[in-house]
């Protein structure tokens, strides 16, 4: 399949959540839709795709081509314009690319959001509507939350603020309060699969990367677009080398160098989240494949282990090889702690 992927603002389609989109086809309609909205779910789940599909239905209702969805062809005006981010009545609030460290800064300042209000206080091109989405709510320092409080007390007239959140409990009791919630749960394993196989991925590798992405069909697209399939057997191995003493010398080859550049934070998450799972399976008594004689203590203090492992390797930029092997060290000393 193609690598570079169709980025959410170009994006013509949305895998599932067909009520929702009814729901808020009739809430445009009727023009009874709330100045402020959080939409939350995990990474990769769908939020900034649905977030210009409400935008672009809100700037030009009339373009929309389905009665009960927010579909609109990729050929009209104001998908063009949103998809190369030029559209006049569209403010997307994110994390600025910073030149000198060449990479982008680690939060949404408040200088970003006195641009957003200062937008929504304008008079839309149109005369219709003008609608922000923070991409995401979950990168605002503690003044930039205070300063899209100050638009949600006192919204505009025809200003729509959409807040995309993988965390919104997180967020500023203060804020939740003001916005009503959309929440895209996960989706069944059979519709990610399907979806990947539509963007041209190989059956094998979308029925693999599939349940690994636990229903997220924009993660699940990352994993099979990146090198997602050879990162989980990877991180497999790595979890069974580690359970059975076995060599590990294949995973650090498979995560090393250029190659293993983009296999490194897939493998990563799924070692730790394959943990943080057999701690829970094991825990409600269902049995573990991979650790059939390991306490749930033990793989809870495994996972402890080595997220403070890789939080210091990435503050410190260790070798690759040195992380992996320290990583397989501590976890073969967590799970013999009090193997069953």
């Amino acid at each position: 399949m193609d690598e570079d992927l169709i980025p959410p603002q170009a994006r013509a389609n949305l895998v599932g959540h067909k009520a929702l989109e009814r729901r808020m086809r009739r809430a445009i309609a009727d023009r009874s839709l709330n100045h402020g909205w959080i939409i939350s779910g995990g990474a990769g789940a769908g939020k900034a795709t649905l977030a210009y599909r409400i935008a672009r239905a809100l700037l030009d209702p009339s373009a929309l081509t389905e009665t009960d969805t927010l579909q609109m062809a990729d050929t009209r005006r104001t998908f063009r314009q949103i998809s190369a981010g030029a559209h006049p009545d569209l403010f997307v609030a994110q994390r600025l690319w910073d030149e000198k460290k060449a990479k982008y800064q680690t939060e949404i300042t408040v200088e970003t959001i006195r641009k957003l209000t200062s937008f929504l206080n304008r008079t839309a091109s149109g005369g219709g509507v003008r609608v922000a989405i923070v991409d995401t709510a979950d990168d605002m320092n503690r003044n930039a939350a205070n300063a899209i409080l100050k638009a949600l007390e006192e919204p505009p007239e025809g200003a729509i603020l959409m807040l995309l959140s993988a965390s919104p409990g997180r967020l500023l009791p203060t804020i939740r309060s003001r916005c009503r919630m959309i929440d895209l749960p996960p989706l069944q394993d059979d519709w990610v699969s399907a979806f990947l196989i539509d963007e041209g991925v190989d059956r094998n590798t979308a029925e693999t990367v599939a349940p690994f992405a636990r229903g997220r069909p924009g993660y699940a697209l990352q994993l099979a677009a990146y090198d997602g399939a050879e990162a989980i057997s990877l991180s497999n191995m790595f979890l069974k080398a580690a359970a059975d003493g076995g060599d590990i010398s294949k995973v650090i080859g498979g995560v090393s160098g250029k190659a293993g550049e983009g296999r490194w934070s897939v493998f990563r998450e799924i070692v730790l989240s394959s943990l943080a799972n057999s701690a829970r399976r094991t825990a409600l008594g269902d049995p573990c494949e991979i650790f059939p004689n390991v306490t749930s203590s033990s793989l809870l203090a495994g996972w402890e282990l080595l997220s403070a492992l890789l939080a210091r390797g990435e503050a410190l930029n260790l070798d690759r090889a040195q992380l992996v092997n320290a990583m397989a060290y501590d976890l073969r000393a967590a799970l013999r702690q009090e193997a069953a």
